[in-house]
């Protein structure tokens, strides 16, 4: 690998650990004294998680067109400093208003800085379980970062403590903000090469009759209104409702983070190897028993066990997808089209986050939300195996 492709790599990682990361990750962990301090509903916080990945799913769209207009890195760089002074504004404003536009900033942020990396990462290297894999561990470093040292911070103040978390946060990311002026100075034109070939209207419209790609967007689909359930929800579900310590409940969600580190290659290798749905259900597998486990018990061990699979499963159900969409349209066509499939798995955040909120809100437990996620995800490992089957049979036509 050259210098250049593995600069690319870090970087990539790098983007992972915290602009895709704080915020969406370390929500979870802030939530309950956010909460509590702001004296909000469990609707309004799910308003605010909902407003994150809004604003995720805006610029997903918005972000490959952006790129192919002035440079995938000034792109990324852009959506690295927005996301930054959106983590210090949840820091420093108390208003509803300024707070729903924070959290729509490091969401907006998130995605501008992910999808232009993923279209130099499908652009620049052959093996792309691997690399998707390599680039998504910077996500589970940063939760296990999360999970251990932002129960440290809100324990400084009882009052202030989710304030310091949000700026310390804010401040990590502007170093990567600079490094990200360093290492991706080249590569102002990577995205205009390989899309312009394409029409900048179409948005993916000439694969809307490819029967597997919509199969795997919906899987999308599910998946993110699924998993955004538990990375709400999990801590104050822990926290609140099954009276777990924050330390306890840290150190579960680093656990979470820990395997995303590696899990992320594992099932990109596999996937390169191996028949890609396949692999995908057996994720699904994995997924939907972390999240059923923790409803009918209390006992901390399964909690353990449950981010452990959740941390095992959650990043390689990403790379898969993201690699059975790459194997289903052209390179010039992968960022554009993967916007607008990530659009759609945004889309089940939102309407997830607004829903699962009003769920608590209305049975006063987030069993009933984590058993719609558990259901739901039941019905995309239904829709997996359907596409194997498609997929086996496809390959029996004669050519």
């Amino acid at each position: 690998m050259n210098r250049k492709r593995a600069a690319l790599l870090i970087i990539s990682f790098i983007i992972n650990l915290t602009t895709m990361t704080f915020g969406r990750f370390s929500y979870t962990l802030i939530f309950s004294d956010m909460m509590r301090v702001l004296g909000e509903s469990n609707t309004q916080m799910g308003i605010f998680g909902a407003a994150i990945v809004f604003g995720y799913l805006t610029n997903s769209i918005l972000s490959g067109r952006l790129a192919s207009r002035i440079g995938s890195g000034l792109t990324i760089q852009s959506s690295v400093l927005l996301g930054s002074i959106s983590l210090f504004c949840l820091g420093i404003f108390k208003n509803n208003l300024l707070l729903l536009i924070s959290f729509f900033g490091i969401g907006a942020g998130a995605s501008g800085s992910y999808i232009p990396m993923i279209g130099i990462l499908n652009s620049e290297f052959r093996e792309r379980g691997k690399v998707f894999g390599i680039s998504m561990g910077g996500a589970g470093l940063g939760t296990m970062f999360c999970g251990y040292f932002i129960p440290l911070i809100l324990n400084l103040s009882l009052e202030r403590g989710y304030s310091y978390a949000w700026i310390t946060l804010g401040g990590i990311n502007l170093l990567t903000f600079a490094l990200t002026i360093i290492m991706l100075k080249g590569y102002r034109k990577t995205l205009e090469k390989t899309e312009l070939s394409a029409d900048p209207d179409n948005h993916g419209h000439p694969y809307i009759k490819n029967r597997d790609l919509l199969i795997t967007v919906a899987v999308y689909f599910i998946l993110g209104f699924s998993y955004i359930i538990y990375v709400t929800f999990f801590g104050s579900y822990a926290i609140d409702e099954m009276g777990f310590s924050r330390k306890i409940t840290g150190a579960m969600w680093s656990l979470f983070g820990i395997n995303t580190i590696y899990s992320g290659f594992l099932w990109g290798y596999f996937a390169d190897r191996f028949n890609k749905i396949k692999i995908a259900i057996i994720i699904n597998v994995l997924l939907v028993s972390s999240i059923a486990m923790i409803i009918p018990v209390q006992l901390i061990t399964i909690f353990f066990i449950s981010t452990f699979l959740f941390g095992l499963a959650f990043a390689g159900f990403v790379i898969v997808i993201t690699y059975q969409i790459s194997s289903e349209v052209s390179e010039a066509d992968m960022a554009r089209v993967f916007g607008v499939a990530t659009f759609f798995h945004g889309a089940g955040q939102v309407i997830s986050n607004f829903i699962s909120g009003f769920i608590k809100d209305l049975t006063g437990t987030y069993r009933v939300p984590f058993g719609l996620s558990s259901i739901l995800l039941v019905i995309s490992l239904i829709l997996l195996v359907s596409l194997l089957k498609h997929s086996k049979n496809k390959s029996t036509l004669p050519n």
